[in-house]
């Protein structure tokens, strides 16, 4: 019973940063976007504010969107040589460029965090917040990614060894 309520909570979190946010980050662009064409084409007017949110809005999105990504094993692969590996070949990989990546990601966390941090006396050009409310997207995604890094390597070990593991967690969108 506590492990289906932590999990439940764990996703909850999950579905916050990886789900909701990139839904409001995503309508916010499109938002920005169409006010802009609107003032520029149609007022002969741009808005540089509009602009620059649109900006920082899609740079949040592809993070985001690339955290979820990871979390349904749906990212873009190169994979007619891996498809042709066995099952325990290709479990191999996965688990060696995952490992690859989180130790990759692991050096760039704290010096990432550290310098979202040390940006917050730097205002944004046109919406004048500071940029550390702009840059923490990226030790977010990595975050998020080494997370789902850890989750694969573990569920792939497990497999390997021939244990059974739970069925992966059903797309949202389906």
């Amino acid at each position: 019973m506590r492990r289906k309520k932590v999990k439940r909570v764990y996703n909850r979190i999950f579905d916050f940063f990886e789900i909701h946010l990139p839904v409001f980050v995503l309508l916010l662009l499109v938002a920005t976007v169409t006010v802009q064409v609107f003032s520029r084409y149609v007022l002969d007017r741009p808005l540089p504010k509009f602009f620059e949110l649109s900006i920082y809005s899609f740079v949040w999105s592809i993070y985001l969107g690339a955290a979820l990504a990871k979390r349904y094993d749906k990212h873009i692969r190169f994979d007619i040589l891996y498809k042709k590996f066995s099952k325990n070949t290709r479990l191999v990989i996965d688990v060696f460029f995952d490992i690859l990546t989180s130790v990759v990601f692991l050096f760039v966390l704290y010096p990432s965090i550290k310098y979202s941090i040390m940006n917050y006396s730097i205002k944004a050009s046109s919406l004048r917040v500071p940029w550390t409310y702009l840059l923490v997207c990226f030790p977010l995604f990595t975050l998020l990614i080494l997370i789902h890094n850890i989750q694969a390597v573990i569920r792939n070990i497990r497999l390997l060894m021939g244990h059974s593991v739970p069925e992966k967690e059903a797309l949202p969108w389906l």
